[in-house]
């Protein structure tokens, strides 16, 4: 791996999320898998043991990569061994995100989410009629 050194002036974040990452240096490898299972009710009203990650298959099912359909050929000169950044503004990295400056040889991110609302339904109205 190419080897630079990173020079950062100035860096604002407010939030790193679960399982994200704020890399300012070289890296040798990153990965990152955030399973969020988000529950909303319009009464907060949960029991234990209610939403188990093992009951959505969208959490167990294997993620197969990607196939290249051709190689991926690569040549890279770096002119100067500095990574000079000036001014970064990321307000918030989500799950299983990364700002990296510097060199990496392997990535990997997974993010699985299961949204469920739970909302009361109206009755529905007769107009009227008894």
């Amino acid at each position: 791996m190419y080897r630079r050194t990173s020079h950062v002036r100035k860096l604002d974040v407010i939030s790193v999320d679960t399982s994200s990452v704020l890399q300012i240096g070289d890296s040798r490898q990153i990965d990152a898998v955030a399973n969020i299972l988000a529950v909303q009710r319009e009464q907060a009203i949960f029991y234990e043991n209610e939403f188990m990650f093992e009951n959505y298959s969208a959490f167990s099912v294997p993620l197969t990569p990607p196939s290249l359909s051709e190689p991926i050929c690569i040549d890279t000169f770096h002119d100067c061994p500095y990574i000079f950044v000036r001014k970064v503004n990321v307000p918030f990295l989500a799950g299983a995100s990364v700002v990296h400056i510097g060199s990496n040889e392997s990535i990997k991110l997974e993010t699985r989410v299961v949204n469920i609302r739970h909302i009361f339904q109206e009755e529905p109205t007769t107009r009227g009629r008894g």
